[in-house]
């Protein structure tokens, strides 16, 4: 199996054209055209990351969170990302990231979490973005959803903001950084907004205008490594799909 056979799949799913202008999406490191028998998925390109691909004798990495986003203007292996870089090569290893992509096509990251969630019928949240989802879920208590947001998505804790004693009914979620669309939860009448990334001030703006809010933070999207191997198991069967190990997340809970 070549490796452009898998990033047509991909494309065709998740076309690089979704991707925000600011965004960069698509090959990164190394040559599509090569022979691929392992893939590795993650959510950030670490050192840890790398190293596991290298020991896992990985042919093609697929990221969400590309490792490329600005032009470099050099590639010092001294530093992080050019180390990094120069390990990928010196490996042969193919780097692809799936970035904003992912998250405005159907199917892609706010699915996946909506459906995790038990988000029915979901809806386009943010219909001039074209981003998160919001619907209806079995109605249950603030402190029930916030734990059972915990168990799903895996995580330790989260920020809350607004009304413990609300009672959930309408979910918006918006993986990754979605504070610029609070606004959009409110007026499409979300019980509770779940994203990451949720600043001092827009967390004041949520109480004024009587929003919920579940900061579940950035780390959430990790979703991504799961949904993307069950994917590409399903469709590619002859190549072993591998969700990365490494926990990335660089918070601490303590």
């Amino acid at each position: 199996m070549n490796s452009i056979e898998v990033i047509k799949y991909l494309e065709s799913k998740y076309p690089k054209e979704l991707a925000y202008e600011w965004d960069n999406v698509g090959l990164q490191v190394g040559s599509l055209n090569r022979k691929v028998k392992t893939i590795l998925v993650t959510l950030d390109v670490t050192k840890e990351v790398i190293n596991e691909a290298v020991e896992k004798k990985v042919d093609l990495l697929i990221s969400h969170h590309p490792l490329i986003f600005k032009p470099l203007t050099n590639l010092s292996i001294e530093s992080p990302r050019g180390w990094m870089i120069n390990k990928l090569i010196k490996h042969d290893i193919t780097l692809y990231s799936m970035h904003t992509n992912y998250d405005l096509a159907e199917g892609g990251m706010n699915d996946v979490l909506s459906k995790l969630l038990g988000i029915q019928n979901p809806q386009l949240l943010d219909t001039i973005d074209g981003i998160g989802r919001f619907g209806e879920i079995e109605p249950m208590k603030m402190p029930q959803f916030i734990q059972k947001v915990k168990e799903t998505l895996l995580i330790d804790s989260v920020r809350f903001i607004g009304s413990l004693d609300k009672v959930v009914k309408v979910v918006g979620i918006s993986g990754g950084s979605g504070s610029n669309h609070v606004g959009q939860a409110k007026r499409q009448n979300c019980d509770v907004y779940l994203t990451g990334d949720v600043t001092y001030h827009t967390a004041l703006d949520c109480i004024q205008m009587g929003l919920n809010v579940i900061d579940v933070g950035h780390y959430a999207e990790k979703v991504f490594k799961d949904a993307v191997k069950l994917d590409l198991e399903a469709v590619f069967p002859e190549i072993t799909v591998i969700s990365s190990n490494v926990d990335s997340n660089p918070y601490i809970t303590l």
